[in-house]
């Protein structure tokens, strides 16, 4: 039986791959990071005090996230190179602007509308805080809450693999995309999500450096992902 890589092993790992890379990463996240500085600013601009204004609201919200996931192609794309000791580029960031973007957007489209589908506990925010005594709206959401996050946090693992499968198999439909990344998480969903844990403590002292410590962390996480893509692949053979 093939043994994986311990969470200590993936993160050596990416710290030795990306000695090197955090000035081009830096630059690269700054990028990414304006895009969502712009559309979270957007979208808080936008009143959702009523029902159709929350409708609203997270048809915009699902629109920007089919672009953001071009944006998450291409981060894909970019540690899996550093993972391959290949060089990056600035410009990879936009690799799925002009490679099959639609096949990014449908896969995206899923991941989004799950996600989306789960959140919907928040229409009930406009009645909540209007009847702050209605206890039983109040559980309602509560309960909605808790099951919309729990369902969103397993398929989200499930599907976590679905970029890094695209491009390794551009062959693949969307449909095949999800049937393999939910095939290869068997197994290893637990692991994966220790893995996100354990970085709570970075995201923390990230928070108090005024999110400076982003710039760090995040391609630092990143790195740990495709090392844990590329070794899930290779063991699930």
């Amino acid at each position: 039986m093939n043994k994986y890589l311990s969470s200590a092993s993936l993160k050596a790992l990416a710290k030795g791959q990306l000695l090197g890379n955090f000035g081009i990463l830096i630059r690269i996240f700054l990028i990414y990071c304006g895009w969502i500085f712009f559309t979270t600013f957007s979208t808080s601009m936008m009143d959702i005090s009523s029902f159709m204004g929350l409708i609203i609201y997270y048809v915009a919200t699902f629109l920007i996230s089919l672009i953001t996931g071009i944006f998450l192609y291409g981060q894909a794309y970019i540690f899996l190179k550093i993972a391959c000791n290949q060089e990056i580029m600035v410009s990879d960031l936009f690799f799925g602007f002009k490679n099959a973007p639609d096949r990014i957007i449908k896969v995206q489209a899923v991941i989004s509308l799950v996600s989306l589908l789960c959140s919907f506990y928040g229409i009930l925010s406009p009645y909540v805080m209007q009847q702050p005594d209605n206890s039983y709206l109040f559980l309602a959401y509560v309960v909605l809450f808790i099951l919309g996050s729990a369902v969103n946090i397993l398929f989200t693992l499930n599907a976590s693999q679905c970029f890094y499968l695209m491009l390794d198999f551009p062959q693949y439909s969307p449909s095949e995309i999800f049937k393999k990344s939910f095939s290869i998480m068997k197994g290893s969903k637990g692991r994966l999500f220790y893995i996100n844990l354990s970085f709570l403590p970075l995201f923390l002292l990230s928070i108090c450096s005024c999110c400076i410590g982003f710039l760090w962390v995040l391609p630092y996480l990143q790195a740990v992902h495709a090392n844990f893509y590329l070794d899930l692949i290779k063991k699930k053979k």
